[in-house]
């Protein structure tokens, strides 16, 4: 048997999420390396803006437009990973929607910080200063839902708890599970953390993908046992009686079980 976790030490803002009577195997943050893009987007992107400041006042030369080729591959790698183009694709008809209208809203913030720039009322500094900061502070909101997402696995369910002012609890019931795989990059490999791809009967699945799960070897092995792990025997009641016959010596017994 995996031990389990003593209920006086699961946290409070988890435990109001779960029922009393099932037990908790595991709780934990996902994993730290979720925050390694955002913290190496606010990296790279201070040093590329200062060098298109830098290099500003020259605005010729093999440094200047080197300076902002890597300013343009930078905003691409920004544009990139907020929108997850890959996962983009496989969005609904609401989802997709959704995303159509924040990207006019973008489009049309841009075109403005162009006008003010093209109109000289706002300069090329500026703009940059206004689009580092508004990656720094989708950045700091990641690192926000970072320490505000767990990974709760429960003798039933497998539980997410994620948000900041909304919270959001996804859960799988264990029972439901029908097919399960994890798989862990290079770097997952040598960080600790793994993908999880989890299928359930039914086709509306709360929960599909789970990346970035710490322990995956072991939190495997938990699910696989509270799946496929044998039943533990339930005790019965026994009672026993009987009576001995003093003149012939003979004893007879008499049993109950109950179950």
């Amino acid at each position: 048997m995996f031990p389990s976790v003593e209920p006086n030490q699961v946290p409070g803002h988890i435990a109001k999420h779960l029922d009393p009577t099932e037990g908790v195997v595991i709780y934990t943050r996902f994993h730290w390396a979720q925050l390694l893009q955002p913290v190496a987007l606010i990296v790279v992107g201070v040093f590329v803006t200062i060098g298109v400041d830098v290099s500003q006042p020259a605005n010729t030369g093999n440094a200047h437009s080197v300076a902002w080729v890597l300013w343009g591959l930078w905003v691409l790698w920004v544009v990139a990973t907020i929108w997850d183009l890959r996962k983009a694709m496989a969005l609904r008809t609401a989802g997709a929607r959704t995303q159509l209208l924040a990207t006019v809203i973008v489009a049309a913030i841009c075109y403005g910080i162009a006008w003010l720039v093209q109109n000289k009322r706002f300069g090329v500094g500026g703009m940059l200063l206004v689009v580092l900061l508004a990656v720094i502070c989708w950045a700091l909101v990641q690192i926000g839902e970072w320490a505000d997402r767990v990974f709760v696995l429960t003798t039933k369910r497998i539980v997410v708890i994620e948000g900041i002012i909304a919270t959001t609890v996804r859960s799988m019931p264990v029972a439901r599970l029908t097919d399960m795989a994890y798989r862990r990059t290079a770097l997952g490999r040598a960080l600790g953390y793994g993908l999880f791809d989890i299928e359930s009967a039914g086709q509306d699945q709360a929960l599909k993908i789970m990346n970035y799960v710490p322990r995956p070897e072991h939190t495997n092995l938990q699910i696989s046992h509270l799946l496929f792990g044998s039943a533990k025997a339930s005790p019965k009641n026994i009672v026993i009686g009987g009576q001995v016959n003093p003149g012939t010596g003979n004893v007879s017994l008499t049993g109950q079980m109950d179950g």
